[in-house]
């Protein structure tokens, strides 16, 4: 099973947000096959980046998703994302690439290894 999660800078932190995630971790059952870059983290539309084209304030939501969905072209194949929360669009575009999206908490860890560890002995 290929598992999906949202990191930070350090690759191994849990995101809150997962459209704002340094990283897509990509576990393999337990091991991290790969550490794919999220576009939209550096700057993206969450930053202060008024004057570039990647600004997304005032596009529409059709527009904004596949956006997204331009970002997550490179999880297509894996199964499921474990995410603390995720955005209308986010969500969209990455249901739309066939990822199943299961809710995690807090307290299912700090890091992706430990959340990995938690919902494959069924903790989650």
């Amino acid at each position: 099973m290929k598992i999906v999660l949202a990191v930070d800078e350090d690759k191994q932190t849990i995101v809150k947000r997962t459209g704002q995630s340094a990283y897509f971790a990509i576990y393999e059952d337990d091991k991290l096959l790969k550490l794919v870059p999220n576009k939209h983290h550096d700057g993206g539309h969450h930053a202060h980046r008024h004057n570039e084209e990647h600004d997304h304030h005032g596009m529409g939501h059709e527009a904004h998703t596949n956006s997204h969905r331009k970002d997550v072209e490179a999880l297509k194949g894996c199964d499921i994302i474990l995410v603390q929360a995720v955005g209308e669009n986010m969500r969209e575009a990455l249901e739309s690439i066939g990822l199943k999206i299961k809710k995690i908490r807090q307290k299912d860890g700090k890091t992706a290894d430990e959340v990995v560890k938690n919902f494959l002995a069924a903790n989650i």
